[in-house]
Order: C-alpha cells, then sequence, then structure tokens
C-alpha cells in the first residue's frame, strides 16, 4: 500500500543522536508507511524536543536521557551505550592515567547528555576536568565530526563520548576506536514520548516496532 501524501504530514522532534544517526533510511519509511503519512522531522536537544511536544510542535519525540514530565507518557525502545572515541586505537578499558592523556571534545555545558556523564564520572572520582578538554559541542554529530577530523597524536588522542550506535558504520569500517572508563557500560535509554491526549495512540506499539527493527 503506497503512502498517502494529502493528509498533514506526522511531526517528530529527535535528539541529534536519534535524528541524525538512527532515523535516516529504514526507519523514518517505516513509520512514514505505518501512519500512511508523510513525516516531518525536527532534530534538537531533548529539553527542546520535550517542550515541543508539550507544546504540540511535535506529535511525537524520540529522546534519550529524559526531563519526566507528568503530562507526557514516555515508552523505553531502545538502550544504548556511551562511549570513548577517537581515531586513534585505545585500550579496551581505560584508566586515570590513560584519561589523562586525552584531549577529550566535551558536550556543552548544562546538557542533559553532559549530565548523565557527569554522573558516571562521579562513581569513579573523575570530571570532565580530569580531561585535557579541547571545546565543548553542542551535539553528537558534531563531536564526531571533530574527532574524525582531528590530527592524530597517539600519546594525547583526541576523544569523545557519543553514542556507540551513531559510529557504528566508523567501528565496521576502523575509521573509529573506542573504549571503556574501568570497563564499565555507561548505559541511557531511548523513549518515544506523547502527550496523554494524543489522538494518534493507536500507532505507538508500530512505531515502537519500527523503530527496534531499525538496523
Amino acid at each position: 500500500m503506497g503512502i498517502v501524501t494529502t493528509l498533514e504530514p506526522l511531526h517528530l522532534g529527535a535528539s541529534y543522536t536519534i535524528g541524525s544517526h538512527i532515523l535516516p533510511g529504514k526507519p523514518i519509511v517505516a513509520i512514514s508507511e505505518i501512519v500512511k503519512k508523510k513525516i516531518k522531522l525536527d532534530i534538537g536537544t531533548c529539553d527542546e524536543i520535550i517542550d515541543g511536544v508539550k507544546a504540540e510542535r511535535y506529535d511525537y519525540g524520540l529522546i534519550e536521557t529524559p526531563l519526566f514530565d507528568d503530562t507526557l507518557i514516555y515508552n523505553e525502545w531502545m538502550e544504548d551505550e556511551l562511549v570513548i572515541c577517537s581515531k586513534m586505537p585505545l585500550p579496551e578499558s581505560s584508566n586515570e592515567n590513560d584519561i589523562h592523556n586525552y584531549r577529550l571534545i566535551c558536550r556543552k555545558e548544562g546538557s542533559l547528555t553532559r549530565m548523565v556523564i557527569s554522573k558516571f564520572f562521579s562513581q569513579w572520582d573523575l570530571s570532565y576536568q580530569s580531561f585535557w578538554s579541547l571545546s565543548e559541542i553542542d551535539n553528537a554529530t558534531a563531536a564526531i565530526q571533530s574527532v574524525k577530523w582531528a590530527k592524530p597524536n597517539p600519546e594525547h588522542p583526541t576523544v569523545a563520548i557519543v553514542s556507540q550506535l551513531s559510529i557504528e558504520h566508523e567501528l565496521q569500517q576502523k575509521e573509529l576506536y573506542t573504549s571503556r572508563i574501568h570497563n564499565q557500560p555507561l548505559v541511557r535509554k531511548f523513549y518515544l514520548i506523547y502527550k496523554q491526549e494524543n489522538t494518534q495512540q493507536q500507532n505507538v506499539e508500530t512505531i515502537i516496532r519500527a523503530l527496534k527493527n531499525w538496523r
């Protein structure tokens, strides 16, 4: 059955990681076929997407590291691991000595992702100050590109902490390499969110199935 194109589009808001690295291709086509509408996609920070869903600018939001709000419904659909990535090979597990030598592309101060990472750091008596910080970046795509274009430096590799899902192609092609901190996974969850009064709730389960089969 073809996609109905005469109806109002389904308006999605997605975080940078999800909107730039997971939705393009098969998932967004599958969602369009499910709802029989064109998809209009906006990409922003998680808090911007939450605000957009609350203000009904988006029918659905796709986010990670949520700020929970009683007016919204949150449906978990995937777990994601944040990893240290670099274009230089890294130890499988990074310890304090390794970390002090890394040149880190930081996430923007005040961002939800940075808050999640900082909380994880605190378990190991680490912080962003434990790294040799180079700059602050406001989204995952920019952080990945900054690492990919960094000048190779085996003694002080440039690194960023990003979603492993967002760099799967680079990992397969051995363009990037990853490491964990103290070999401990840093896991967060992806959520589909919408207002409780959303009239398109019948699509939720089928959309989540499409998202889970994104690969």
